[in-house]
């Protein structure tokens, strides 16, 4: 196992030249990090401008001459390399996140990777939040013919040149959970730990105590080593049961929002949800093809050879030797144990079933609420226009009554000499009742017959709420009476 390999370069290059590994599988293992791109000023790009200038009158001198480059062994122009364009490894697994990535969530983690950014970088602090919150780590698992298993994990601190960042070893004991999981199964030191959570036992090599059996055997070792260290089941249960990666709890919540206050704002929410479960479901997809991959390659070497997991280093080169699956070995590689490869079809089994359904129902879901919010709003307004027009109607109908008082008013004020002393206040206000309680019975006739009394469709109206108060105290004097 190897921490860091940009720091440990000798060590992954002798191991890649005794493995045989290609030069560019090298290089790519011993990379260095990517940095952000800088911020071009108006002053460098105008010095760009001028440099370009002078680069193609360089190439046409160039072009002129009749000089072999590799031959000569002469460096090529500058102009062929793009200064903005920066195709290191780790920018581009992070970027594209493909592959095997392992995706590690605390919640401490957020804010340090948002410190990682430069400020200036506007477009690269956007591509942070684009991404599901949680440390991404690349892991290079490689099985070789003679049983060997090596594990590189990219180093999760690698602005720090001092080690562990303070406060940090909680996010670094999240990242290698499951490789020291797997490392406490290949010992028997800490049985104590084993016998404490069983869950976590793991059948890699057989049993290293005498009161123990274990089916597994010292072929099937190597395999299902590969095998778990490529399980990483805490991440996915983590995912499943909603404790780590709490995208359900997180739309579940937003919906309580909407129907409480549906706004515009809450959009953008579900929209960063939606572009951060299409990288997990994107990673999860690459788990599942990597397992296609690896049970497809083991086909030929099943069908060829019967169960490989009694063929070592030397039985797969006598086999080459004599001819009888020479391109399929050499073509479809180490061969896995059938222990080893049950249980990667079970996980392929399980990455469709839970892990890669639930981050589809999550999608499914978001989708549901945006256009949820959107209804919401539209019924929001809608019932702000019922309102208005029962205020509107309210006061028409306020209006209309006090018609017919403001004409009698309005004919007792007239100075007419045959009216003059013949009605008094008493003959006034009997006149005002009795109009009043015509109007009052024919604006309720008239709402009853044009069907615009006032009702309850979506708020409830004064009459009634003033009804309910009152029924409300009657019941609850009741009580106190019979209590």
């Amino acid at each position: 196992n190897i921490w860091a390999p940009e720091r440990q370069k000798e060590v992954v290059k002798a191991l890649s030249e005794t493995y045989n590994f290609s030069p560019r599988l090298r290089g790519i293992m011993c990379s260095d990090h990517y940095t952000s791109v800088p911020v071009v000023s108006a002053a460098d790009r105008s010095g760009v401008r001028s440099r370009g200038k002078k680069s193609q009158l360089e190439r046409k001198s160039v072009e002129s001459q009749s000089v072999d480059l590799e031959k000569e062994g002469m460096a090529m122009p500058t102009s062929f390399h793009s200064p903005t364009l920066d195709l290191s490894h780790y920018k581009m697994v992070n970027d594209l996140c493909i592959g095997y990535n392992s995706l590690s969530d605390t919640k401490a983690d957020w804010e340090y990777r948002k410190t990682q950014t430069s400020e200036d970088d506007s477009e690269s602090t956007e591509h942070v939040r684009d991404k599901p919150k949680g440390a991404r780590t690349w892991t290079w698992l490689v099985l070789c013919d003679d049983g060997t298993v090596i594990s590189i994990y990219e180093n999760p601190f690698p602005s720090h040149k001092g080690g562990i960042p303070e406060g940090k070893q909680l996010l670094l004991t999240v990242i290698r959970r499951n490789l020291l999981n797997v490392f406490m199964q290949l010992s028997g030191v800490d049985d104590v730990h084993r016998k404490k959570n069983p869950i976590n036992t793991l059948d890699i090599r057989p049993s290293l105590l005498s009161n123990q059996s274990s089916n597994i055997t010292i072929a099937d070792s190597p395999s299902l080593l590969f095998y778990y260290l490529f399980d990483d089941w805490y991440t996915s249960y983590a995912l499943v049961a909603k404790s780590e990666h709490q995208y359900a709890m997180d739309l579940e919540k937003l919906r309580k929002d909407m129907f409480t206050k549906p706004q515009v704002p809450l959009i953008q929410k579900l929209h960063q949800y939606g572009r951060e479960l299409a990288v997990l479901k994107r990673m999860y997809q690459s788990y599942a093809l990597i397992i296609e991959r690896i049970l497809d390659r083991q086909k030929p070497l099943h069908s060829s050879t019967g169960d490989p997991s009694s063929m070592n280093g030397s039985h797969s080169q006598t086999l080459i030797s004599e001819g009888a699956v020479t391109s399929e070995i050499q073509t479809f590689g180490a061969p896995l144990s059938s222990a080893a490869t049950v249980r990667f079809e079970r996980l392929r089994d399980r990455i469709n079933l839970y892990a890669l359904s639930e981050i589809q129902e999550c999608l499914d879901e978001k989708d549901s609420l945006v256009f949820l919010n959107f209804n919401l709003i539209t019924l929001k307004e809608s019932q702000a226009v019922e309102r208005l027009t029962r205020i509107t109607i309210l006061l028409a109908k306020v209006t209309i009554l006090f018609m017919p008082v403001s004409l009698m008013t309005a004919y007792f004020s007239t100075q007419l000499s045959d009216l003059t002393n013949l009605y008094t206040i008493k003959t006034y206000w009997i006149c005002f009742a009795v109009i009043m309680s015509l109007s009052l019975v024919g604006l309720v006739f008239f709402g009853l017959a044009s069907g615009t009394l006032e009702g309850k469709p979506i708020y409830r109206s004064l009459t009634q709420t003033m009804v309910d108060a009152g029924r409300g105290k009657w019941k609850a004097r009741q009580e106190r009476k019979g209590h």
